[in-house]
């Protein structure tokens, strides 16, 4: 996802994870929350302003209150999430590629490829791995 400063950072994207499951406090008022969850305060305070300046980020109760993530952080967080699935699909499909082209036809190859372009069915890669033919009545 875009910040206006170019692409989030993986601190960025760790700390909206962390706030898409919840609020938490400002650094400065209760470090050991960040800490908990393996994130340097420090360079939280450094990424918050862009953070908030960018709108994915917004703080409830003043400056000691707490931060919360904005309805754009939540978009940015599964954009996020949805990038990673694919970029997992696509080396899925990659693998399926060299396993299928092998020097003899590669049912499981074909299968996975299959399965993974959402073309067949769990249960049709399943079955075609094990006869050799996708049952008719599932394609």
């Amino acid at each position: 996802m875009l910040v206006p400063s170019g692409r989030l950072s993986p601190l960025q994207q760790q700390l909206l994870q962390e706030l898409d499951l919840c609020d938490l406090p400002v650094p400065e008022t209760a470090p050991e929350s960040y800490l908990a969850r393996d994130l340097d305060t420090d360079e939280i305070e450094e990424a918050l302003p862009g953070l908030l300046w960018a709108g994915l980020v917004e703080r409830r109760g003043g400056d000691l209150g707490s931060l919360s993530l904005t309805p754009l952080g939540a978009a940015a967080v599964r954009a996020a999430e949805c990038d990673e699935l694919t970029t997992r699909l696509s080396a899925v499909v990659s693998f399926a590629d060299t396993v299928s082209a092998g020097p003899a036809p590669r049912p499981t190859g074909l299968a996975l490829r299959r399965l993974a372009e959402g073309a067949w069915t769990l249960e049709q890669a399943k079955s075609y791995v094990r006869t050799g033919q996708v049952d008719a009545d599932r394609s």
